[in-house]
């Protein structure tokens, strides 16, 4: 099999496509129309067209960072049957084309290829480049002159709004971080706050009913006193003097701390656990 058929490498998003015949440098092709994608180029039909070779272009492609996202394997008519081959989305053929060496292209379309890419020199620059409106040669035909122009303004104009939008995006990314920082202050001063706020009176009664339950039905079990105990471990387990000076935050560790006491000294007693609705104070 040959290495750089389209069949031996890696696998690329399949669509179920429509056909459609276009003209591409003076050739009439064969173009999917992919959902949601729109329109591609068999990259291999184009290559012959513009006279590539299409085993290097189609390896270049799929190493290129930005134009593999633009490659797609399609099902097309091929010698009476449907056969995989790998397309370009016609989006991504201009930037393709900006990165073929003219002296790999035949000589008919050599001189197309370098204005194309003379031409798109100007407008890198004119988008992209230090100076807002470069100058350039003026033409001698007034027509074409005032066509120039027209240009010249859209660019600028393009050029305007995207730096705009790239502003309001760069806003839009400080704005999230810092609400970002916001939550995680707030975040940190509300533990900070529950560290230090002691448990509301409906949640110290209802630890207090909870330790006596156990002790209680500890002793209708045994006959042994418990509470003062279970009192002295939990302060120890809790870190904590006494029921009024337990921090907010551990209210649901102290629950979890009575259930598994009971657990351990009535396992057959569920009626000894924490009653549900005290978990809800």
């Amino acid at each position: 099999m040959d290495p750089l058929s389209d069949e031996s490498l890696p696998r690329l998003p399949q669509r179920r496509p429509a056909f459609k015949d276009v003209a591409f440098d003076g050739d009439q092709l064969v173009a999917v129309i992919l959902d949601g994608d729109g329109a591609a180029l068999p990259v291999r039909a184009a290559c012959q067209a513009l006279g590539l070779d299409p085993r290097y272009q189609l390896q270049r492609l799929r190493e290129h960072d930005v134009l593999v996202a633009g490659l797609r394997e399609v099902r097309m008519p091929q010698g009476g049957k449907l056969q995989v081959v790998v397309a370009i989305l016609s989006r991504y053929i201009p930037f393709w084309l900006a990165t073929v060496t003219p002296g790999q292209v035949s000589g008919e379309m050599r001189p197309k290829l370098v204005r194309y890419q003379t031409d798109l020199v100007d407008v890198l620059n004119r988008l992209y480049g230090d100076e807002l409106a470069p100058t350039r040669l003026v033409s001698s035909d007034p027509a074409v002159a005032a066509l120039e122009r027209r240009l010249d303004d859209l660019l600028v104009e393009l050029r305007l709004t995207r730096e705009l939008l790239r502003e309001q995006r760069a806003g839009e990314a400080v704005q999230d971080a810092r609400l970002d920082a916001v939550e995680t202050v707030v975040d940190d001063l509300q533990q900070q706050i529950l560290q230090h706020t002691a448990v509301a009176p409906a949640q110290q009664e209802a630890i207090k009913r909870a330790i006596k339950r156990v002790a209680v039905r500890y002793q209708q079990r045994t006959g042994n006193e418990r509470y003062a105990m279970l009192f002295a471990q939990f302060c120890k387990a809790m870190g904590t003097p006494r029921y009024d000076a337990l921090p907010a935050h551990k209210y649901e560790q102290a629950l979890d701390w009575i259930e598994a006491q009971a657990r351990a000294l009535l396992p057959d007693d569920p009626d000894a656990l924490p009653q549900r609705q005290e978990r809800l104070l």
